[in-house]
């Protein structure tokens, strides 16, 4: 069965040009993808890499202890009855061991040749495939299901690479064939991307450089300190005022601002004019380094563990779990947020955070969160709504926007919750499958994502305008975007095995208008690690061929 998204109105706007460029291959590599369709919004998506990733930061203990609380597979996100495909020629070793566990049914492959074993979890029934009987890489070996047993909960197939005697798990990145980062841009959703330890800041920060994981050894992501913050102390997301970017006109300059290897997950500075990241030596607490795009040695910015605000007057700092905000006079303020960040308003006026009082375990019914704004200072404390799990937005000074959801279907409500009326309307009162939500500068749009519908003609990415009973404009385009002022988007369109460029959209017109050129400057986004400067002229990305922090400035 699949997800279904409530209110939908179709928009027949025209695409832009394609730049079609043969991506450079991958090394040769012995196993191909689980599935024989290609990737997309109505077959499957990459859903969580190997390793040292942010689901298993957050969920490790949950999920994974078995297998040193790290992610000790390849999760691809795919609607039920998907068939599932063997990665290499072997034979048929176990089905349905449930000391795997990968409910409902599992089933692996011994690859005689290689010594590894492929194991497939979470099929949706049992296969009828026999102990000894020969595959042929290709061959269907099954079908996807749904570890919570509702084919509308979490469906997705779980795929393994082990060791012969099943002791050790490997990255199947490493030995399956595909263009993994383009997968990421299109495919991270609650447990995409990895995490950084502030001991080891660039230790396990890449798709291929993850560590083998033990079944009979510790844990290895119990961090002091880690980048992102964990779901439970993360701030909202935020949303800059309304502004209208300067226009772009011919191509832009590229350059390269660090050394190979540096850094994932880096921000932009207020200025646009610099970054900032966390770097450091390893086994030495991480420090936050600034670096101007325009070259020269960064330099150190700052040690704490933080939020600033977006004009850099403020800031944000967690120690031993309790935040404190320091004014622009330096004095520190104690804050009773529960241990979350809480994130500035547009203009900065208010704060706003979500409580969670107990760890969101997706497929398990989420706890009773609780929804609160305050002054700077942590005055005027209101709290605006309790509510299951979800996630909330700014949207400019007066209003806030609530993502609520709906049972265990995967399905989310979206609300307006307006301060000065006190009020509280629905937007969109059903959403299925919706991923990466995000609000346009000043509020007065949202982007969403929405794959797997049950009319698949209906799956997507969506453009909604925030006010009451609105309706979901479907764009057609697809791949991995960032709004760049209040009426445009860049997106990075998926073209599979071909080299990236970029688009900018904008919603006035529907046109879409290529910005770069693949053949002139190809660009390699590594784990859809990219983000867009606030003056909207200048793109940061994080690239997938020497993992070194690039920009992209248009004049």
């Amino acid at each position: 069965m699949r997800r279904y998204l409530l209110g939908l109105l179709s928009a027949f706007l025209m695409f832009g040009t394609s730049q079609a460029v043969t991506a450079q291959q991958s090394p040769i590599k012995p196993f191909g993808l689980p599935f024989s369709d290609p990737p997309g919004p109505i077959t499957w998506l990459l859903d969580q890499q190997f390793g040292n990733t942010v689901g298993a930061l957050n969920y490790g203990r949950y999920w994974y202890a078995a297998g040193q609380n790290l992610h000790f597979g390849v999760d691809f996100a795919a609607p039920c009855n998907t068939p599932v495909v063997a990665i290499g020629d072997g034979e048929i070793d176990q089905v349905d061991n449930m000391s795997f566990g990968l409910e409902p049914h599992n089933l692996t492959i011994f690859h005689r040749d290689l010594r590894l074993t492929s194991l497939y979890g979470h099929l949706n029934v049992k296969s009828t495939l026999l102990k000894g009987q020969p595959i042929r890489r290709g061959e269907i070996i099954g079908y996807s299901g749904d570890p919570d047993l509702t084919c509308e909960s979490r469906p997705h197939l779980h795929l393994e690479i082990r060791s012969s005697d099943y002791s050790l798990a490997y990255n199947p990145i490493n030995y399956i064939n595909a263009d993994w980062d383009g997968l990421a841009t299109i495919g991270y959703h609650l447990f995409g991307g990895f995490i950084k330890d502030l001991n080891h800041p660039n230790r396990w920060q890449t798709a291929t450089d993850q560590p083998d994981i033990d079944f009979n050894e510790a844990p290895l992501n119990e961090y002091a300190q880690a980048w992102p913050p964990p779901v439970r102390s993360a701030p909202p997301p935020y949303t800059r005022p309304t502004f209208s970017a300067a226009p772009i006109t011919g191509e832009p300059t590229m350059h390269t601002l660090s050394r190979p290897g540096c850094c994932s997950w880096a921000w932009w500075a207020p200025d646009s004019q610099s970054i900032r990241y966390w770097d450091g030596p390893d086994g030495q607490p991480a420090q936050i380094f600034a670096q101007s795009i325009n070259g020269g040695d960064p330099q150190v910015f700052d040690t704490s563990y933080q939020i600033r605000s977006a004009d850099d007057r403020y800031k944000l700092v967690m120690t031993s779990g309790r935040v404190s905000i320091f004014m622009p006079d330096g004095a520190e303020v104690p804050l009773s947020t529960g241990g979350a960040f809480p994130q500035f308003s547009p203009s900065i006026q208010r704060l706003l955070w979500h409580r969670y009082p107990a760890d969101d375990i997706p497929g398990s019914t989420p706890p009773a969160t609780e929804v609160w704004i305050s002054g700077l200072d942590g005055s005027n404390r209101q709290l605006l709504k309790v509510q299951q799990g979800g996630s909330v937005y700014w949207l400019d000074e007066d209003r806030v926007l609530l993502s609520e959801p709906i049972g265990r279907a995967n399905k989310f409500r979206l609300s307006l919750f307006t301060i000065s009326t006190q009020t509280l309307e629905t937007m969109l009162p059903e959403a299925g499958y919706m991923r990466a939500l995000a609000v346009a500068p000043g509020g007065k749009y949202v982007l969403i994502y929405a794959p797997f519908q049950q009319d698949p003609t209906n799956s997507g990415m969506y453009l909604l305008q925030t006010v009451a009973n609105t309706a979901a404009v479907r764009l057609p385009l697809f791949g991995s975007y960032r709004w760049r002022d209040s009426n445009s988007f860049f997106y990075l369109p998926y073209l599979p095995d071909q080299r990236t460029y970029v688009m900018l959209y904008d919603i006035t017109t529907g046109q879409s208008t290529a910005v770069t050129d693949a053949n002139k400057q190809p660009i390699r986004v590594t784990n859809d690690d990219w983000s867009v400067s606030p003056d909207g002229m200048s793109i940061l990305y994080w690239d997938g061929s020497d993992y070194t922090l690039r920009t992209l400035t248009w004049k």
